[in-house]
């Protein structure tokens, strides 16, 4: 029979009066460093099972989902290098602990509504509820406890590695749910709805791994008002969200989650973060959307992330002489971020977040783009903040940060941002992928060390004036395939010694088609100018040294080839428009018309 917890917690869970979440290119993956499961929850779990749903992929090969690309005879294309950080491979996010060994889940279902806790495991026993508290032994030894208090349902798991918990919550509630466990666990959210009135609605509190498996449609939101609560070792406790994990935190299932925060983040971990499947909708009212420590990873899914006042995803790094890391990866999926700051960032920065002197131990800051499609948009206006007596108020919205590098293997981006849409610190590399990179205050794709372009559909629009559409601060600027335009007030100039793909610069282009032609109306460039632009840089394979082409605006293109974002690829034939100048013969890797 199932216990009943009693009161306060059945009745101020069940009464919310009382007060207590196209086009594809050839790809040719070429990793460079530049410088400057779906799984639901089962019913009984007294037989082996996975930790459910999450794919953490292994050391080698790919993560299942990831783009990585296609050569010329469209055969996948493996990465020729691999940089592994403990566990974890870095181009992916790979982790082979992730996904864990099979393992017994003992069940163990709570229904918020009205208290009832019962085994789905014929192993498990749940004892009578007594004062609040409710025991749950296993081979006459109290495995679990279930402990009504005034802030919420706390549940402690101290099962041994070999027979794991499976907490599944199902019901509607007003009180946070918090877990300590000594093993990794499984959390499964069968149809929540909760809604603290004071603090976090999920509080996991192990340090352990949290497999979250979605089933049904579940809501999560917390309070404005976060009372202090203390740990069993009477430490305070970290309370960073409305679904905070102390622990690893392991998102997959065939459900949704709608997470809504008032007063912190959406959803955070002290230590990575990674979703495999399931429906995702994060909104932070006051900070950011997703937060992590370690990592963030995305291997399938959809995740839409909404912060009218903060960023979206950011992963702070951390320092580890054994295996620092603070990176993101994002292999396949749905992602649509609207954030006031940063939509997506890796910000580790030594001088400012480093406690130790040495270097060796800070995790790099890498963003890794592999598949997926991801609509960025950011909305705050850009400002650097020059009196830091008081403190830094300074705003920089941009769409992707990587403070160390930005590499693109694949995927759709579209981009629309006030600051720069793509930064990194030291390395921009694009590989593959379909991508739309739109700033309307700044650098379109800015890197303050080198910039390479290996493969991909590329349009790079920057802001007038000083700003513009490719920006690498006079560092290398390396060509080697793709087609891509870059507009605006400027663009760094291409390295031609470090180019093997042919490039074209113009001055002064109209709004409008703009189309390379040969004396035949064969296009060899065609992409329509969203709006003038005084300086212009594009590339792509068609420009084949010994043509003659002419740079002409407007006119008529016939139907025919590939369109992503108005840029054409195997355009028709073209007729009319004006010349904007005389034809030029392509004799060298940069050509100025």
């Amino acid at each position: 029979m199932p216990s009943h917890l009693p009161s306060p917690l059945s009745d101020t869970l069940i009464d919310p009066t009382r007060r207590r979440l196209a086009l594809s290119a050839p790809l040719a993956l070429v990793l460079g460093a530049c410088g400057g499961g779906g799984g639901g929850s089962s019913s009984s779990s007294d037989t082996g099972s996975t930790s459910g749903g999450s794919s953490g992929g292994s050391t080698g090969g790919t993560t299942a989902g990831t783009v990585l690309g296609t050569d010329a005879s469209g055969a996948d294309v493996a990465p020729p290098t691999t940089t592994l950080v403990g566990a974890w491979r870095l181009e992916t996010g790979a982790n082979a602990i992730d996904t864990a060994a099979a393992l017994t889940h003992h069940r163990l279902a709570v229904a918020l509504g009205t208290g009832a806790v019962s085994s789905g495991s014929a192993s498990l026993v749940v004892g009578a509820t007594v004062a609040g508290r409710t025991e749950v032994s296993l081979a006459g030894s109290t495995v679990v406890v279930l402990q009504a208090e005034a802030l919420g349902l706390t549940v402690t798991s101290t099962l041994p590695a070999t027979a794991r918990l499976e907490l599944a919550l199902s019901g509607s509630g007003t009180q946070t749910v918090t877990v300590h466990s000594e093993q990794d666990y499984r959390l499964a959210l069968e149809g929540v709805t909760l809604a603290s009135t004071d603090g976090p609605a999920l509080n996991l509190q192990s340090r352990q791994r949290a497999f979250v498996v979605l089933t049904g449609s579940n809501t999560l939101s917390d309070s404005s008002t976060y009372t202090a609560r203390t740990g069993p070792d009477g430490s305070a406790m970290d309370l960073k969200a409305a679904l905070f994990a102390e622990g690893p935190l392991l998102l997959s299932g065939t459900g949704s989650l709608a997470i809504t925060s008032a007063a912190k983040h959406g959803l955070a971990s002290d230590a990575h973060v990674r979703l495999s499947s399931g429906t995702l909708n994060v909104q932070a009212v006051k900070k950011d959307g997703v937060r992590a420590n370690h990592a963030f990873v995305m291997d399938g899914g959809s995740l839409t992330v909404t912060t009218p006042a903060g960023k979206g995803i950011k992963v702070e790094g951390k320092e580890d002489a054994t295996a620092a890391v603070g990176f993101i990866a994002i292999n396949a999926g749905t992602l649509v971020i609207t954030s006031h700051d940063k939509a997506i960032t890796a910000s580790w920065e030594g001088a400012e977040d480093g406690s130790t002197s040495a270097t060796t131990d800070d995790p790099d800051p890498r963003v890794t783009i592999n598949g997926g499609t991801l609509t960025i948009t950011t909305t705050g206006t850009p400002f650097e903040d020059t009196n830091l007596t008081d403190g830094d108020s300074s705003l920089s919205p941009e769409g992707i940060e990587g403070k160390s590098s930005v590499t693109i293997n694949g995927g759709t981006l579209v981009i629309n941002t006030t600051d720069d849409a793509i930064n990194a610190g030291k390395a921009i590399v694009i590989n593959g992928g379909r991508i739309l990179a739109r700033a309307s205050r700044n650098d379109a794709i800015d890197s303050n060390g080198t910039l390479t372009l290996n493969g991909g559909l590329v349009i790079a629009d920057g802001a007038s004036g000083a700003e513009g559409g490719l920006d690498c601060d006079n560092n290398t600027f390396t060509v080697t395939g793709g087609t891509f335009i870059g507009l605006g007030g400027r663009n760094s100039s291409v390295t031609a010694s470090a180019a093997t793909q042919n490039c074209v610069t113009l001055r002064t282009v109209p709004a409008g088609l703009l189309v390379l032609r040969d004396a035949n109306g064969k296009p060899a460039f065609a992409f329509t100018m969203p709006r003038a632009a005084s300086a212009v840089v594009l590339s792509s394979p068609l420009l084949q040294t010994g043509i003659s082409l002419t740079p002409v605006s407007g006119g008529t293109l016939a139907a025919g080839g590939a369109e992503f974002n108005a840029l054409v690829q195997n355009a028709g034939t073209h007729s009319g428009g004006a010349a904007l100048a005389s034809a030029v013969t392509i004799a060298a890797r940069v050509t100025a018309f």
